[in-house]
């Protein structure tokens, strides 16, 4: 039976929901029974709320509305809740962000400004020098994509090759495409040597990609060593401000930040082991989090640490069906899903192989997907998309990956096609995954924000305006194709244990992981040689300058495997 005490908190809560139009469910209550808060107004109060400066965000803002039907307007979407940046000195810029994002090329490769950086510290030459060994990256294309609640639209001012009627080509032995038009999108560089990005002049400049998703696809020749990751885009607007006149007031944005193709060299002090091989480039979500658009870090975190599973739902009946399935029993045995050091979310790239990538962000999480395109036709897995072209317009997803080896996150370089999942958080999620949290800047916001959604409050004028679960304002574009719970990682311990080209000692131009699992340096090039290069970074990026955040985080996740 129900306690006196336990029913006046119940009638509070209902009152509050009743009277907002909307009603919370039940992980969103139980949220607020376990924390001991008696109504949301008492978790409100726990947590601070930033204010805007409109006159100083709006000339780096992107523009709220877009111009392609179907496509979210993002102006009741503003975040005020969750993350350090949103206070101080960056919080007059940073308060209020919105659900802008685009992508980031980079790479080693040496410019005018900058000969080095810690994540190019060492590498084998072939990574940084041109000519006829360069093994870094060698791209033909990129381009960004909106989805307009049927298809994926590409976006003129965020794809970089040769645009035309019928999509974007390029081709990086021809001297095309991302050759010929990288130069337009050079942008701030530091803890990485070279950078390209989408930016520009606020509402004027490029809008990114906003819900109810987006895509952003990469083909390339060779991709060895080099990143490919997403950020805000007011950030990519104040960054490249930074660049070209000076812009130095410290007002980054850097809260939020998803990776899905990144080398790994900076992320460690100098001489430091990798996690695994050179050219094993991971994926991750938890370098930075935003507070309004929450990631899930380990499986039993995500479900709550019961000893039951139920994040994410799309899951349930595959995981009834095979129970100890890698992270269907995260309490047995735990499974990282965000991906980074002590994840398995990595793909192995050979040099001069050709690979297509496609990142996907919709309702259901971040897919991220690698093909090797047909070498006769150049095809992929999506039609549309292929090694020297993508079309305008493209169907919603692509044929199911098959391959065993890419539905396991561990992706050896020779597999043709792969798929990567980092679940996503909605609402319900997002107040179970906050229950075994303090109810602090980050969770206590994540928690908040899922409430805000669940009652329709999070707008402007809202009870609780700009507590925000970005998540709920995605569409499902159906991605999800019957895949094992593995294609969001498998178990550490399934990695191999021995790796012989992660140390600067070793690293070779040409690694390659055995069938047997260890892995073998290529001695037979002069790449095997150190880089003798010593010069200190020439500046720090403020837009990564954080990273030691996702160490600490690492660090406390470490408990866990």
């Amino acid at each position: 039976a129900m306690s006196r005490q336990q029913l006046v908190w119940w009638l509070a809560v209902a009152r509050f929901a009743s009277s907002h139009g909307g009603s919370l469910q039940p992980e969103c209550l139980e949220y607020l029974s376990s924390k001991g808060l008696n109504s949301i107004d008492a978790l409100k109060g726990k947590l601070e709320q930033c204010t805007p400066n409109q006159a100083l965000q709006e000339p780096f803002a992107p523009n709220p509305a877009s111009a392609i039907p179907g496509v979210t307007d993002t102006t009741d979407l503003s975040c005020r809740y969750g993350h350090p940046s949103y206070y101080g000195t960056t919080g007059d810029t940073c308060c209020g962000w919105k659900p802008h994002f685009n992508w980031v090329v980079a790479t080693c490769d040496t410019n005018e400004l900058q000969q080095e950086s810690k994540f190019c510290k060492s590498l084998p030459p072939c990574v940084s020098s041109k000519g006829k060994d360069y093994c870094g990256a060698k791209i033909n294309y990129v381009a960004a994509y909106q989805y307009n609640s049927s298809h994926f639209v590409m976006m003129n001012d965020s794809t970089s090759g040769k645009k035309t009627s019928a999509g974007v080509e390029g081709s990086y032995a021809e001297g095309t495409g991302w050759e010929e038009e990288k130069k337009d999108f050079t942008w701030r560089s530091g803890d990485w040597t070279s950078k390209y990005a989408p930016w520009g002049d606020g509402a004027s400049g490029p809008r990114g990609g906003t819900p109810p998703a987006m895509m952003w696809v990469l083909s390339a020749e060779s991709f060895y060593y080099a990143a490919f990751y997403m950020l805000s885009q007011l950030t990519l607007n104040l960054e490249g401000k930074a660049l070209t006149e000076g812009f130095t007031a410290g007002l980054n944005c850097w809260n939020w930040e998803l990776d899905p193709v990144e080398g790994t060299k900076g992320w460690f002090p100098p001489n430091s082991p990798l996690p695994g091989n050179l050219n094993q480039l991971y994926a991750t979500n938890s370098a930075a989090s935003s507070g309004c658009m929450p990631v899930t870090y380990a499986a039993s975190q995500a479900n709550g640490l019961r000893r039951n599973f139920s994040q994410p739902p799309q899951f349930r009946e595959y995981c009834e069906q095979n129970p100890t399935a890698a992270g269907c029993q995260p309490w047995v045995e735990d499974v990282m899903w965000s991906g980074g050091a002590f994840g398995s979310q990595r793909f192995e790239n050979y040099a001069d192989q050709p690979y297509v990538f496609a990142v996907v962000v919709d309702h259901r999480g971040y897919w991220i997907y690698r093909w090797i395109p047909d070498a006769t036709t150049g095809e992929t897995g999506w039609p549309g998309v292929g090694r020297h072209g993508a079309d305008r317009v493209l169907v919603k997803r692509p044929r199911a990956v098959a391959d065993v080896g890419g539905l396991a996150t561990d992706v050896k370089g020779d597999v043709p096609e792969a798929v990567i999942l980092q679940p996503s958080v909605p609402p319900e999620a997002a107040c179970l995954r906050a229950s075994i949290e303090a109810v602090n800047f980050q969770f206590g916001a994540d928690a908040l924000g899922a409430m805000a959604a669940q009652l329709g409050e999070y707008q402007p004028g809202g009870a609780l305006e700009g507590a925000q679960n970005w998540w709920a304002h995605f569409a499902d574009t159906e991605q999800y194709q019957n895949y094992p719970l593995s294609i969001a990682g498998v178990p550490k311990n399934n990695l191999q244990a021995k790796y012989d080209c992660n140390e600067e000692a070793n690293f070779a131009g040409d690694c390659k992981v055995n069938s047997d699992g260890a892995l073998a340096a290529s001695t037979s090039q002069s790449e095997a040689a150190l880089s003798a290069k010593t010069a200190q970074n020439a500046s720090t990026d403020p837009g990564r300058r954080n990273r030691r955040l996702r160490s600490s985080v690492d660090s406390a996740l470490a408990t866990y495997f």
